[in-house]
């Protein structure tokens, strides 16, 4: 299975954990399970800075960040699945990452 792939059923799975989050109850079972946060108003986007390293360290996915930033507009329209680019502040023209919406 190709990282590209991997980095897919990781998304899914996510997306499909973060539909059922009960505010009080499985909020925490996610982030302990995938290493990272769930941010938004829905608790349905995450940081592409995080998910690199939940990657890496728990879905045990060999991927520098660079490479990841350079596939997440890929995988995100293959899944439909909306992402916002970050810049640097003090260089608006450089992508610092994305945050990626889920649902």
């Amino acid at each position: 299975m190709t990282n590209l792939q991997k980095i897919k059923d990781v998304l899914i799975q996510l997306k499909a954990e973060a539909q059922t989050i009960h505010p009080d109850a499985s909020w925490g079972n996610t982030i302990k399970k995938h290493d990272l946060v769930l941010i938004g108003e829905n608790s349905n986007k995450i940081d592409s800075i995080e998910f690199c390293h939940s990657l890496i360290d728990i879905h045990d996915i060999d991927i520098t960040y660079p490479d990841l930033l350079n596939i997440i507009p890929l995988v995100c329209d293959s899944l439909d699945m909306k992402n916002e680019p970050a810049f640097f502040g003090e260089d608006p023209s450089k992508l610092a990452g994305y945050y990626i919406e889920l649902f």
